[in-house]
C-alpha cells in the first residue's frame, strides 16, 4: 500500500512540475523585465537583430517590462519605428541617443506590433514585438 501512496505522490509531484514549468516557458508574465536587443550592422549594410543569442524576428514581452535595442560595433545612428501602433506611450518612431533606444511596455493590447529598425542612412527591416 505504501508503494502504492509512494507512486501516486511521484506522480502527483511530476504533474505539479509539469505545469509550473510550463508556466516558466513564456505562459505567464512577471512585470519589469528587461529585453535587450542587439543591433548590428550586417555584411551589406543591414540592421542585424539578436536577441538572447538567437533571433530577434520575434520578441514576447510583457506590460511593464524595459526593452532596448543596443547598437554593437559601430557609432552610427538607427531608429525604431513602428507600423501602426506602439506598445508604449509617445512616438511611434524612435531615435537611438548614444547607441541605445529605450522604451517601456505600456498597458497595450496583448498582440503582436510590427516594427522597422534602420540606420539613419539605410533600409529598414520588419521584426515584431508580441505582448503577452
Amino acid at each position: 500500500m505504501k508503494v502504492l501512496g509512494s507512486i501516486a505522490c511521484m506522480a502527483l509531484a511530476a504533474t505539479a512540475l509539469m505545469l509550473s514549468s510550463a508556466e516558466s516557458l513564456g505562459q505567464a508574465c512577471d512585470e519589469g523585465g528587461s529585453h535587450t536587443i542587439q543591433v548590428r550592422a550586417g555584411d551589406d549594410g543591414m540592421p542585424v537583430l539578436s536577441y538572447r543569442g538567437g533571433s530577434a524576428e520575434e520578441v514576447h514581452v510583457c506590460v511593464g517590462d524595459t526593452v532596448q535595442w543596443v547598437l554593437t560595433g559601430s557609432d552610427r545612428a538607427f531608429f525604431v519605428d513602428f507600423f501602426a501602433g506602439a506598445p508604449f506611450d509617445g512616438a511611434a518612431k524612435r531615435g537611438s541617443s548614444n547607441s541605445v533606444v529605450s522604451v517601456v511596455i505600456g498597458d497595450v493590447a496583448r498582440q503582436g506590433y510590427d516594427y522597422g529598425v534602420g540606420f539613419a542612412d539605410g533600409e529598414p527591416m520588419d521584426p515584431r514585438i508580441v505582448v503577452k
